[in-house]
């Protein structure tokens, strides 16, 4: 206990007799923790925050589409591999890698059509354009943001409204654009979603199997991703969200617990990146060719390579990708796996060759 002596105003000091008051030592201990906790409360919530985004960001440059190529940017290049000589890419050998030069941020993978954001803002496109969903001069304007869906297209403006071009059969790309107050937009096979300056979800589009509630989600969301039949959202609290076909457990209607950092939704499948590195699968792989199911209710054996942990992650038709880095922090690869396969392409070859 904490003790003080309390004078009397207007009573000489000589006259008075001394009168402690009692203060309570575990207040002062708590004001005295509140001094120290909070700042550290505080910058250890915005540096999670600032982890998340830069995953976020770096997953942005990640996709893969059903009947597509695996796509990355790595220096501002669409790189791309394992494509099938189809919708104007060029005939390759499996594993072989190709290369778009240009200065882009970010790059989206439709089924058979591939949009890719460059950093004046402006989007190109490229593939499959039977419905206008890949413009072969691209897309003008002040752009932050792309997702590439079935057919069709979405471009996330600055000043938060959407643009949409391509298939509108079910109103997932409605040509006038959508307006509000968006941050972040995902396309599936026939639906749209983007999430609100407030945490808030707007879906439109195709919503036979609850994918695209038109009411949106309310929650405090930071990422979203849609697949070919289902949604995926990310919690602030980094827990899942999930919503639509859940017929292969790819979108359980509890969601999906954990401290995640970046989410990605395939057609039948899901994945994401826990805070320590590692991936989460969950759902089944589909074989596009034989309609033979395979589970993916975990990484395929060796992708942790040598220890490292993950910073990126996509899904698309029945694959996924992600970026490992070394235990340094350096990028180390790229994975690409499926319930068949699993593939690495190596980022380091030049480091390597120094050595």
């Amino acid at each position: 206990m904490l003790s003080a002596a309390v004078v009397v105003v207007g009573i000489p000091s000589s006259q008075q007799e001394p009168v402690v008051e009692e203060h309570d030592s575990e207040n002062v201990a708590y004001d005295a923790f509140r001094l120290v906790f909070i700042p550290w409360q505080r910058r250890r919530r915005l540096a999670r925050e600032q982890e998340r985004m830069h995953i976020k960001r770096r997953s942005k440059t990640l996709s893969v589409g059903l009947y597509q190529p695996f796509y990355a940017l790595i220096d501002g290049d669409v790189v791309y591999w394992g494509g099938i000589g189809e919708y104007n890419l060029p005939d390759e050998m499996h594993g072989c890698i190709f290369e778009m030069r240009d200065n882009f941020i970010s790059v989206s993978a439709g089924v058979r059509h591939c949009i890719a954001l460059q950093s004046d803002g402006n989007v190109m496109c490229w593939g499959d354009n039977e419905h206008g969903q890949a413009p072969p001069d691209g897309m003008a304007g002040d752009f932050v943001a792309i997702g590439a869906g079935g057919s069709h297209s979405l471009a996330l403006r600055r000043d938060g409204s959407v643009a949409c071009w391509g298939n509108n059969n079910g109103d997932q790309a409605p040509p006038a654009g959508v307006a509000g107050d968006f941050v972040d937009i995902a396309a599936g096979t026939g639906h749209s979603i983007a999430i609100r300056r407030n945490g808030s979800i707007a879906c439109w589009g195709h919503n036979g199997y609850g994918q695209a509630p038109p009411d949106g989600i309310e929650g405090d969301f930071v990422a979203i991703d849609a697949g070919s039949q289902h949604s995926l959202a990310l919690r602030r609290n980094g827990s899942i969200a999930c919503w639509g076909n859940n017929d292969e457990g790819q979108a359980p209607p509890d969601g999906v617990d954990g401290d995640f950092v970046a989410i990605a939704a395939g057609t039948y499948h899901s994945a994401a990146i826990k805070r320590d590195g590692s991936l989460a699968c969950w759902g089944t792989d589909v074989n596009i060719c034989t309609g033979e199911n395979r589970p993916l209710h975990a990484p395929p054996e060796g992708i942790a390579g040598n220890g490292g942990s993950f910073v990126a992650i996509a899904a698309g038709g029945n694959r996924a990708l992600a970026i490992r880095q070394d235990r340094d922090g350096n990028d180390d690869a790229i994975v690409c796996w499926s319930g068949t396969e699993f593939i690495e392409v190596e980022m380091n070859e030049e480091s390597e060759e120094e050595e």
